[in-house]
């Protein structure tokens, strides 16, 4: 899989945020919960993936849910049809989770493992 290019600005979220730059592939597969998009706030939250596991990132938007039919995987090109404003995280390396919203608020953090 060819892993895309870090831009600028993700390696600058990376840095600050204590990351390694970790590149993806348009080819990867992401969980979006797509009826929430328009939601406040994005929370995005890498994935740190276990035996058979190939989802990368998790996103969704206001209230996360445990509902089973919750997230929808579909391939990271297919993300700028649907969250366009979290491609400037994805570099983040597993673990990592961000909150970002319309108003120009935006945390990042390491989960605790």
């Amino acid at each position: 899989m060819k892993k895309e290019i870090p831009t600028q600005k993700q390696i600058d979220i990376c840095k600050k945020n204590c990351s390694a730059i970790t590149p993806y592939s348009l080819e990867e597969m992401v969980a979006v919960a797509i009826k929430t998009i328009g939601k406040n706030p994005t929370v995005g939250m890498r994935n740190i993936p276990n035996d058979g596991e190939n989802v990368t990132w998790f996103f969704y938007c206001g209230e996360n849910s445990e509902d089973p039919d919750f997230y929808q995987t579909m391939h990271i090109e297919h993300l700028t049809d649907y969250l366009p404003n979290v491609f400037d995280y994805l570099c983040l390396e597993p673990g990592f989770s961000f909150i970002i919203d319309g108003n120009g608020y935006q945390d990042v953090w390491k989960n605790n493992e």
